[in-house]
């Protein structure tokens, strides 16, 4: 049979730069290179007032001698196929020139292995115009040229990578030429790689990998953490059968029991869209990078109820087929054989609902709240309502200071009022993610409240400060605050 060798044309170079990249996506990509490389150090540079325009991602890592560093900027230098180590982020070998040439016309490598520097450059520009798979070998002198001021001291003597990108024809269609428009778009990246790495910066008990540090111009990546480890419930890990992929269930906090740490943690921000409703779902990360979050992956419907659940999918590299992993590294869906994996999947909700049927109250399974009245409504309506509302600490406290006729039009009164409340309206409110201002409860009107409470319960029923806060840090409406026995204690001293 005959056969041509068909080479490439250059051209393909141009064509590779729609694979579907962006900013953030792209320097991500060179970040789990220099992860793979063993860097601890990962330093972004972008280019200040009165500099040519450049974005540098420098590491600390092993380094690459010469003939590893031009097959690094070979297109597909390495084979999906080959067994990787088990912290390889790699998979296809055309990261970083896609990545890179995504966002630029110009691609330099500099990298540095005991002690001895090596530079290439791919140039489209260049490349068009000798219509050749030109790369530019860079000697020393042309290497110092090349790099500008702050990323040649960043450059670390002994070992590391410099991955330099000029001419950055889609970051200034993206962002402009302003300079604040520039900054703002390299805070978001900033955002994203905290996110994405958070593992790698703050590292959980149980991961075996070395904590790294990223920063962009000097400034650390926020920490993030989407599962609020410390202080949500976690469901036993589970292993999907037939693989070494593991599924980890966590159900953050209630709304109002959140911290302004712990929203800095989820990164919560309703003009970007980052609500607890827009964030729930998957969390599948390989070999501990984030891959792709926030969505069910129609195994099952994103709701309100189920804002609080958060589901950790840690599968390893060598399980790419299986989670139909794309070059760019964000998209990972299970495949449609892993019906077990599935079944396993679609149980990790149910904490997030009993969280919001329960509303904090796991001995009573059918309770709503009125958060206004501070109050217990049974969904059924009529008697069971009212004995449920007659339970309540609060009713008995206060009906003891009442003659029996006005203990009975009381709880006429009650009858009444748990006959028209609106269970389905109240519930349905409870699921926002933004709590109705008008039953919104401060700080203040929490400690008016326990001030009534207290008089009756010092008074009447000769309570101790600390037998009052033990009863009634966990009732509603206290125990919707987390600082709940802070208050309680204090106003019984005032």
């Amino acid at each position: 049979m005959a056969s041509i060798i068909c080479t490439p044309d250059p051209n393909l170079l141009e064509s590779m730069r729609s694979v579907g990249y962006n900013l953030n996506t792209a320097v991500a990509d060179i970040i789990d290179n220099s992860i793979a490389a063993h860097a601890r150090q990962v330093s972004i540079r972008y280019f200040n007032h009165g500099e040519e325009p450049y974005v540098a991602i420098i590491d600390d890592g092993d380094g690459m001698d010469y003939d590893t560093a031009i097959n690094a900027m070979k297109l597909a230098g390495a084979n999906p196929n080959s067994t990787r180590s088990m912290n390889d982020l790699g998979r296809f070998g055309l990261g970083l020139k896609t990545a890179s040439l995504s966002q630029a016309r110009s691609v330099l490598l500099s990298t540095i292995q005991d002690s001895v520097q090596c530079t290439l450059r791919w140039d489209l520009d260049h490349v068009a115009a000798t219509r050749q798979w030109d790369l530019e070998i860079l000697d020393h002198e042309q290497t110092q040229q090349a790099l500008p001021s702050k990323v040649r001291e960043l450059l670390p003597s002994a070992h590391g990578t410099c991955v330099l990108w000029r001419n950055l024809d889609r970051l200034q269609t993206t962002a402009g030429d302003s300079l604040r428009e520039i900054d703002q778009v390299m805070l978001e990246l900033s955002e994203y790689l905290g996110l994405v790495f958070h593992r790698y910066l703050h590292p959980y008990p149980e991961d075996a990998i070395e904590q790294i540090d990223i920063t962009v111009n000097g400034v650390p990546v926020p920490e993030r953490d989407p599962f609020l480890i410390k202080s949500s419930r976690v469901t036993p890990v589970q292993r999907i059968p037939g693989t070494d992929a593991f599924l980890y269930g966590y159900t953050l906090p209630y709304q109002n029991k959140l911290t302004e740490d712990d929203k800095k943690l989820l990164n919560l921000r309703e003009d970007k869209g980052y609500t607890l409703t827009d964030t729930q779902g998957f969390y599948i990360y390989r070999a501990y990078r984030l891959i792709t979050w926030g969505s069910w992956y129609r195994m099952l419907p994103r709701k309100a109820i189920t804002k609080l659940s958060r589901v950790r999918v840690d599968i390893p590299n060598s399980m790419d087929a299986e989670w139909t992993l794309d070059i760019k590294k964000i998209a990972g869906n299970s495949s449609e054989d892993s019906t077990q994996c599935n079944e396993k999947i679609r149980q990790q909700p149910g904490s997030s609902e009993s969280t919001y049927t329960t509303i904090s109250r796991k001995k009573k399974p059918a309770m709503i709240r009125k958060q206004e009245f501070g109050i217990l409504l049974a969904k059924e309506k009529g008697h069971s309502a009212m004995r449920s509302m007659r339970e309540t600490l609060i009713f008995k406290s206060s009906s003891t200071l009442y003659p029996l006729i006005k203990r009975e039009i009381l709880t006429i009164c009650c009858k009444f009022f748990a006959a028209a409340f609106p269970y389905e309206d109240m519930q349905s409110r409870l699921s926002l993610d933004q709590r109705n201002e008008e039953i919104a409860l401060s700080k203040k009107s929490i400690q008016d409240r326990a001030k009534n409470i207290w008089l009756v319960c010092s008074q009447v029923q000769k309570m101790s400060p600390q037998e009052f806060v033990d009863r009634y840090k966990t009732q509603e409406p206290f125990s919707l605050f987390a600082d709940a026995e802070t208050i309680l204690m204090e106003i019984t001293h005032e």
